[in-house]
């Protein structure tokens, strides 16, 4: 594979890879060497690839995912934390993410191994999460004089009961791949080392259908969730949504090739 856009080109990374094909971005936390932990200098990093991802009409669905076979990312590193720069962090966040606002295009989470920390609180930012059946995911701030600050604190309890999130955020404790995805955390589980080939099925699935219709969708998703009645959140979202999208071409096609019973081409415009 190879990068498909300027940016991607020209652009030389110390802790991320960044590779695309077929409309799919692959951006892979490069630092197996400790598990993908990640120091303020790879979150910056990570926070220009999506800044890029997020701006270009040409890339539909983005994969994060971890080198290596052991983790995803194990969090923060901790190093960094012992000199007090943990939280000199990009505006986005942890990984370019955690703190990101319209992320209006899906971001899968390939997660194989270890999502432990900050690479589960990124995992949690991403729309769908793929795992490994070796996969593991903890909030384990709390086991070393930490708190998890990355929106994990917010999200898993808003993802999950209540009553579990707070014992995993209190202990620490680990769930498997299977125990994440009873609770609703993983939307698939594959064989062991193949997370990235799962998340890169999953991304072809999202690719068929009309990226302008995914990221209006994406909008209304994230409009609508702190709108607690449906009937409100319905009538403040769904108008605005439905002239944006008439005034697309995607919709014509997306109708014209129903009608004409063929495949659509989508162009996202």
């Amino acid at each position: 594979m190879t990068p498909s856009s300027e940016w991607a080109r020209d652009r030389s990374y110390e802790h991320v890879r960044v590779e695309s094909e077929a409309r799919v971005l692959v951006v892979t936390m490069n630092r197996p060497d400790v598990l993908n932990a990640l120091s303020p200098a790879a979150s910056a990093e990570l926070s220009e690839v999506f800044d890029a991802y997020f701006a270009d009409p040409d890339l539909w669905v983005a994969i994060l995912t971890g080198a290596g076979e052991r983790a995803f990312s194990a969090g923060v590193d901790l190093t960094h934390a012992l000199h007090g720069a943990a939280n000199d962090l990009p505006a986005t966040g942890f990984a370019g993410l955690t703190s990101r606002r319209a992320m209006v295009k899906p971001v899968i989470a390939a997660v194989n191994g270890y999502a432990m920390g900050g690479g589960f609180e990124a995992a949690l930012a991403c729309h769908l999460v793929v795992a490994d059946e070796n996969a593991t995911f903890a909030l384990s701030e709390v086991r070393v004089g930490m708190f998890a600050g990355g929106g994990g604190l917010v999200r898993l309890p808003r993802s999950i009961p209540e009553k579990i999130a707070t014992e995993l955020i209190v202990t620490g404790r680990r769930l498997s791949a299977r125990e994440a995805q009873e609770l609703g955390l993983v939307n698939r589980i594959v064989p062991a080392g193949s997370a990235l080939t799962g998340a890169r099925a999953l991304a072809s699935e999202v690719v068929a259908a009309s990226p302008t219709s995914v990221g209006i969708s994406l909008g209304v998703l994230e409009a609508a969730r702190g709108i607690p009645d449906p009937i409100a959140a319905i009538e403040a979202t769904t108008d605005a949504a439905y002239r944006e999208l008439s005034s697309r071409s995607d919709m014509a096609e997306g109708l014209a090739a129903f009608a004409e019973k063929r495949k659509p081409v989508w162009t996202n415009r």
